[in-house]
């Protein structure tokens, strides 16, 4: 027999619950057999941005690159009902790879939901830019 698995559960608000395979206790010492990552706000993707972003080589090919440091902050800040420190100490890796696709999710959900119409033309971006003459 297989042991339990951690499982993700997308909520109708937008968050995520992560349900742990076995209870983790917090640092109150209570047991607890989930968390939830609430989504980001405006606000906080101003101050600590994308954790995702394409790096272009000299020869123009891009490489999808996500900035860990970031990607912990956010998890940091978007935690409910338990403590990230804790929940980064634990030796199950899917429950690392749910939380990772959890905070990663946010953000790929809102890049793929944009419309080509809400980003600046290329016209309309060099335009705004100041000349360099």
């Amino acid at each position: 027999m297989s042991a339990a698995a951690p499982r993700r559960e997308d909520l109708p608000d937008g968050s995520v619950r992560i349900h742990f395979a076995t209870p983790i206790v917090g640092i109150g010492g209570e047991a607890k057999l989930s968390c939830d990552f609430r989504c980001p706000t405006v606000g906080e993707l101003i101050d600590l941005g994308d954790p995702r972003a394409l790096v272009m080589s000299a020869d123009g090919v891009g490489t999808d690159y996500v900035d860990r440091i970031a990607l912990r902050r956010w998890g940091e800040k978007l935690i409910v009902g338990h403590d990230f420190d804790v929940l980064s100490r634990e030796r199950d890796l899917r429950l690392g790879m749910l939380i990772e696709g959890a905070l990663l999710g946010f953000f790929e959900n809102a890049r793929s939901s944009l419309k080509a119409g809400s980003a600046p033309s290329p016209n309309e971006a060099t335009a705004s830019q100041p000349s360099k003459t």
